[in-house]
């Protein structure tokens, strides 16, 4: 199992100096760049390939991509988010388009996971938003090269239910398509143990976070309520050996912050994952 950070808890700075030295300092030496313009700007291939390349300097690998879920990060709140599923067919291959280049820029790149969500909404998921999701994954799968795993992932809607993500993942071929967990999502739907060893024929991506069952909160793990030690056992039971990778929110920000600095965040972090992992 390989223990990855996401940047998702920075998608609010840019990957600079200072960001790219803190993954290897917590000795995390694999990440998942959340393709989120400007904080990852997949589309412009000059500006994308400096920060790989001072990730590549501090040796943090680029294992995995978060497909793109708006157009920018700095007006996300007000942007039309990007489905898989619209039924908006311009809205739709808008989605794919962004969707195929950031997963044409990571088989530049090596390759590795693309994880993709279902959809937003949640109305309409069957039959016009599921058509039109399977569309969206088959014309993925012709465009973006092969060095790229699709992983969908669960969410807490019902589009995201570990099953449906299943009845999706099995339409297509293993070494292309599989599930990406997360965690946090599987504890809000009621159950993480089980949403395992469900997922685990398909399994090839973890999101850690934890969070109190009732909204998707993205804590460090030991925060909320996930049963830590348990989840670790099972997924050593199923033989995991995909990446596990800590998706965190940023709680420096705010009148009112958790914590005063990244490196707070963090420490707590890895004592946490040390803890159990040991």
């Amino acid at each position: 199992m390989e223990i990855s950070l996401s940047t998702h808890l920075f998608v609010f700075h840019d990957i600079d100096e200072e960001i790219a030295s803190l993954l290897p300092r917590f000795g995390f030496f694999s990440a998942e760049i959340w393709a989120m313009p400007p904080h990852f700007p997949y589309a412009d291939p000059e500006a994308a390939e400096r920060i790989a390349g001072l990730l590549a300097r501090h040796g943090v690998r680029v294992a995995s991509l978060h497909a793109p879920l708006y157009p920018d990060v700095r007006s996300y709140k007000k942007d039309r988010w990007y489905s898989l599923s619209s039924q908006d067919e311009a809205h739709r291959r808008e989605s794919v388009a962004a969707t195929e280049a950031a997963g044409g820029w990571l088989a530049g790149h090596g390759g590795g996971t693309l994880v993709i969500h279902t959809h937003f909404p949640a109305e309409q998921w069957v039959p016009e938003r599921w058509n039109s999701f399977l569309r969206s994954m088959d014309e993925l799968l012709e465009a973006v090269p092969g060095n790229v795993l699709l992983a969908v992932e669960n969410t807490p809607l019902p589009s995201g239910g570990v099953q449906s993500i299943l009845d999706i993942v099995g339409r297509y071929p293993g070494h292309r398509v599989g599930v990406c967990l997360d965690l946090g999502h599987a504890n809000i739907e009621g159950e993480v143990l089980s949403a395992i060893r469900t997922a685990s024929p398909r399994l090839v991506h973890i999101h850690a976070s934890d969070n109190l069952s009732g909204r998707d909160d993205h804590l460090v793990p030991g925060r909320g309520s996930i049963p830590w030690k348990p989840v670790f056992a099972v997924l050593s039971e199923i033989g995991f050996g995909g990446a596990f990778t800590v998706e965190l929110r940023d709680y420096t920000r705010g009148e009112d912050p958790l914590y005063n600095s990244f490196d707070e965040i963090l420490t707590e972090c890895r004592s946490t994952l040390d803890r159990y992992l040991a």
